[in-house]
């Protein structure tokens, strides 16, 4: 167990802190000061006095939350001090705006990866490798079965889903923030000629999208209910929040399906109730997470977000890594 108390970073509460500049990352409740990886709620918390991230993290956050929140926004490699601490936002390919940290003192370097993806989106900035001497990095795909195919093999299996069944209204879950402006533009990029129609929570997204300059298949706003029956043979992307909900009782003779991936896992396709499961992730697999840490050079590796067992043996045995574990973490 790590036990050392002069740790540039350090688990606090629950939460990733840097004491000396007195500034989380991530939190979970509200603090004074946020570093913010990227404007998923689930790496947002809203009540804090001042939060700190790229400028289209702001952008989106605002787009979600609102305009009443104190943000201060610096562009991906640029340099800026905390009480003495250099602080600067790199790429993690995970959404638009996403974010590693880069913490510097006194030559001392750690790197806190966020959520990262190194697959190709042309939706957001591609990860971008980063030396350090600590890693704090996510392993939500920690396990060696989770390998993703190439994302455009993913868009060709939609297509050909939806275009197998035109006598359907096909509707695809998927978080309205990055995967689905993702699949869009990937989808646009298929034999698929159908209609693309999109839940508001979507369009409320893709909107900023184009706002910060990308380009984003266009797709039709569901207003009406009562022309619901006429979308057969097309696509509808939506919230997975109303996969559950009487929403689909609005709909007749359709197919569903979910991009996540957790899909690539068997029993939970069966399990998830859809039709269909895509496996396709804004989140580094087995090999992606070993790939970032070995081309960072950090020698002391800890892990959060996810399962590290597997991944945290390997790198032991196999790459002399040091992996280290925050104290209060087993």
């Amino acid at each position: 167990m790590r036990t050392k108390e002069k740790d540039l970073i350090t688990y606090k509460d629950g939460n990733l802190y840097c004491e000396l500049a007195d500034v989380w990352i991530d939190p979970r409740n509200p603090v004074s000061r946020a570093l913010v990886t990227h404007a998923h709620f689930d790496h947002f918390t809203f009540g804090c006095e001042e939060y700190i991230s790229t400028y289209e993290t702001a952008i989106l956050l605002k787009e979600r939350v609102g305009e009443n929140i104190n943000i201060k926004t610096f562009d991906y490699g640029e340099n800026f001090k905390i009480n003495g601490i250099n602080i600067s936002f790199h790429p993690s390919g995970h959404i638009l705006g996403s974010s590693q940290i880069r913490f510097i003192f006194a030559e001392e370097k750690w790197l806190i990866s966020g959520d990262f993806k190194i697959q190709k989106d042309e939706t957001c900035r591609h990860y971008e490798i980063v030396k350090t001497d600590y890693l704090i990095s996510e392993c939500t795909f920690g396990l060696p079965i989770f390998k993703w195919d190439e994302t455009n093999k993913i868009a060709n299996n939609i297509s050909n889903w939806i275009t197998n069944s035109p006598e359907k209204t096909s509707l695809l879950f998927c978080y309205s923030l990055g995967k689905a402006q993702r699949l869009l533009n990937e989808i646009s990029q298929t034999n698929f000629k159908g209609n693309i129609y999109t839940h508001s929570s979507i369009n409320k997204i893709n909107n900023c999208y184009k706002k910060l300059g990308i380009d984003i298949n266009e797709t039709i706003k569901i207003e009406n209910k009562k022309e619901i029956d006429k979308l057969k043979g097309n696509l509808i992307l939506l919230p997975p929040s109303l996969s559950k909900g009487s929403y689909l009782k609005n709909f007749k003779n359709i197919q569903t399906a979910f991009a996540s991936g957790w899909m690539s896992i068997r029993a939970l396709r069966k399990r998830s109730g859809y039709d269909k499961g895509f496996a396709i992730s804004d989140h580094a697999d087995w090999d992606g997470i070993l790939e970032v840490v070995k081309k960072s050079e950090a020698k002391n590796v800890f892990f959060h977000h996810g399962d590290s067992e597997s991944i945290s043996k390997y790198l032991i045995e196999k790459e002399s890594i040091n992996v280290l574990f925050f104290q209060g973490i087993i």
